[in-house]
């Protein structure tokens, strides 16, 4: 093709037929990609962690984010009406409205149904925006400026937090929930230090792009900065997760064939799932891990996840609905006679022990069939037998951040979540590239 109107290749003809396909100018759409990037990374800068009242139970929601997620999504809407929402249809795949729909229907059978319909509405807005920044960048170069701008606009705001503001962007012991080995470590603009974690490394893989589609300072700028806040963060689950992901992405582009591929990137997903839940579940491996890990934070894990796993068990085919277990009523004070630390975490710490607390195993099976399997399938539409392009390598990269750190943090149907974002606009920009090509230079 000559020429394309957005990042995943439309062509600039097919883009502009139609009454809905009027043109929208560059600027707007780099301010709405910017802004919508910022939000989807963090909207809850600078959160007093002294603060008492975020121990309560939060059914009511933040009308901050609320507000926010309104804001962009009606701002989202009016672009896509422009360029055409029919750009969209290659998302509608059968694994992906299955998902859609069975999370609607576990939404109205949950224990909490306006709860479930309110965190489900943030949950699509957020998937709308995760889809239409594809749609609304030109091309990849103004694509990757937009995440590079972004990216300095969280980091340098992380930097001067700690420098100016340091009660509100360091961990100390007076933050409630204060674990003995947060007190120092950096947080910069984000509520936690594991949020700080894991958007660095989403920074990190936005620089490499960076510097690959557009500018090569400009990228590996934003990749030091990031790898300077990850390791003041003291995110174990990042600091670990960020060279595995990095090495066996790298591999596939080393690599083309179809089945190394796949096992290259099923693999670890497995494995990582199988030390996490095989830990609560088999003896054999809770013994192995107990042996290999003496961290204090591993073993509290498991104990969120043998919880998660009996509560699963007493709604295993409809689930609690989204949104509805953790950090509400019912969880934190009601159905035991002894209420431990484990009632009042916000979540299991596990994205797939989530989803089947969501919407049952259903929901489960659905979840890896569409967001798992069908993305290997769709990568090897894209570049099966070839290399990988640098918007095909960032795709491929956030996808197997957000598998692999699924293991340990809840990633998944979780609007609030940067990882989570950018998984669901990995897994959309590879759909949408089986049909809109960017051709090869």
């Amino acid at each position: 093709m000559a020429s394309a109107d957005a990042a995943i290749g439309i062509p600039a003809g097919r883009a502009q037929n139609g009454a809905a396909g009027r043109d929208v100018p560059d600027v707007l759409r780099v301010l709405l990609n910017g802004a919508v990037f910022v939000l989807l990374w963090n909207h809850v800068w600078l959160k007093d962690l002294s603060d008492r009242s975020s121990l309560a139970a939060s059914e009511d929601g933040s009308l901050l984010t609320q507000v926010l997620f309104a804001a962009a999504g009606l701002g989202m809407a009016a672009a896509l009406h422009r360029i055409g929402f029919r750009h969209l249809r290659p998302l509608a795949t059968w694994p992906l409205m299955l998902c859609g729909a069975w999370l609607g229907l576990t939404a109205l059978l949950s224990v909490e149904p306006s709860l479930s319909l309110r965190r489900l509405t943030l949950f699509g807005i957020a998937a709308m925006l995760s889809a239409g920044v594809l749609l609304v960048a030109r091309s990849p170069r103004q694509l990757a400026l937009t995440l590079a701008g972004s990216a300095l606009v969280i980091l340098v705001s992380s930097y001067l937090a700690v420098a100016l503001v340091p009660d509100l962007a360091i961990h100390s012991a007076f933050d409630v929930n204060s674990d003995p080995s947060h007190p120092g470590l950096w947080r910069g603009i984000f509520p936690q230090k594991n949020e700080a974690g894991a958007a660095m490394v989403i920074l990190v893989i936005v620089g490499l792009y960076v510097a690959a589609a557009a500018s090569r300072w400009l990228g590996w700028g934003i990749v030091l900065l990031a790898l300077g806040l990850l390791v003041a963060s003291g995110s174990k689950t990042a600091i670990l997760l960020l060279p595995v992901i990095l090495a066996i992405t790298g591999l596939c582009r080393i690599l083309t064939g179809g089945a190394l591929r796949a096992l290259l990137l099923l693999g670890p997903i497995a494995g990582f799932s199988l030390v996490s839940i095989g830990s609560v579940l088999i003896p054999a491996i809770q013994d192995a891990v107990g042996a290999l890990l003496t961290d204090a934070t591993f073993t509290g894990r498991s104990e969120i996840w043998q919880f998660a796993l009996d509560n699963i068990l007493v709604r295993p085919w409809r689930g609690w609905g989204i949104g509805a277990f953790w950090m509400t009523e019912r969880t934190m004070y009601g159905g035991s006679e002894e209420v431990t630390w484990v009632n009042t975490v916000d979540h299991a710490h596990n994205a797939y022990l989530d989803t089947a607390l969501i919407g049952g195993f259903p929901l489960l099976a659905l979840t890896v069939v569409a967001f798992v399997l069908a993305p290997v399938r769709d990568l090897q539409r894209v570049a099966g037998g070839r290399g990988l392009d640098a918007e095909t390598l960032l795709f491929l990269r956030l996808w197997f951040l957000g598998l692999v750190s699924a293991s340990f943090e809840t990633v998944l149907y979780n609007g609030n979540n940067a990882t989570c974002c950018m998984f669901m606009m990995a897994v959309f920009g590879l759909r949408l590239r089986t049909r809109y090509a960017i051709a090869r230079g």
